[in-house]
């Protein structure tokens, strides 16, 4: 069985997470996972992101550790953003990569290159932004029926979930399930293969890289576009709920600061 490789992290989050993805494994994988057939060619499609790395503006409000109503709102981020006022509440990942360059978890500018090339029709004009909490099920619920409403006022063909830590990727889990079964083809990219094998959402790649960095170093544009390519890829090419799309990208940039 694959197993995600947590080395590049620090010793005592490596034994975390380790423990974690054996917890997850001797759970039975869900069954009647829900699916929406995605019938269209990507070149003809809208995709929207929906990015659960925390991210906001400098005038929006920024979220909190406190899972208040505030923490659970969606920020709305137009495309055309200032590139220096975006900021990150990191809950559970490392945020030194992003800090540097924002495409490492949210990879819009590599996402306007695919469009160019003709990869991808249009892009939603507005990036989903939450920080990932949902132990509150009342408040997570508002935030899934709201985003299910916007999406499909805005005539959205399929959804990016990109999540960037275990605690994310499981939220983005439920999104997606929730989303599918709203008529929504979904595809999520995670950093932890034990989790997603047992959670099953319906369209998922899978890259083994450390959290904080889904799409690899700050700056290295070309890994940035070759792994969102592979991941969007996934709209066409899954044939069945469920199926897990190993990326064959290797992490070489050494280990990951202390968080």
């Amino acid at each position: 069985m694959r197993k995600t490789n947590f080395a590049p992290l620090p010793e005592r989050k490596q034994l975390l997470y380790e423990q974690m993805a054996r917890g997850y494994r001797v759970h039975e994988r869900p069954k009647n996972t829900p699916w929406t057939v995605f019938d269209k060619r990507l070149i003809e499609s809208k995709i929207a992101i929906i990015s659960i790395a925390g991210a906001y503006l400098a005038d929006q409000k920024p979220f909190t550790n406190r899972e208040t109503e505030n923490d659970y709102k969606c920020r709305e981020i137009s495309l055309n953003f200032k590139r220096e006022d975006l900021r990150f509440f990191a809950t559970d990942w490392e945020p030194g990569e992003v800090q540097e360059d924002f495409n490492v978890v949210i990879p819009v500018d590599r996402l306007v290159l695919l469009q160019k090339e003709g990869m991808i029709g249009k892009i939603h004009e507005t990036i989903i932004s939450i920080a990932g909490f949902r132990r509150s099920e009342k408040m997570f619920g508002k935030f899934l029926d709201k985003t299910s409403e916007s999406l499909k006022k805005a005539e959205v063909d399929g959804v990016l979930i990109l999540p960037c830590s275990a605690m994310t990727s499981e939220t983005g889990c439920q999104i997606a399930l929730f989303l599918e079964k709203k008529g929504f083809p979904t595809v999520l990219l995670t950093q932890f293969y034990e989790q997603v094998l047992t959670l099953a959402p319906p369209r998922c790649a899978f890259i083994n890289f450390p959290f904080g960095r889904p799409f690899g170093k700050a700056s290295h544009v070309t890994l940035h576009t070759a792994i969102l390519r592979d991941t969007l890829r996934l709209f066409e090419k899954a044939k069945a709920p469920g199926e897990i799309l190993s990326l064959n990208f290797v992490w070489s940039f050494g280990p990951v600061a202390n968080w």
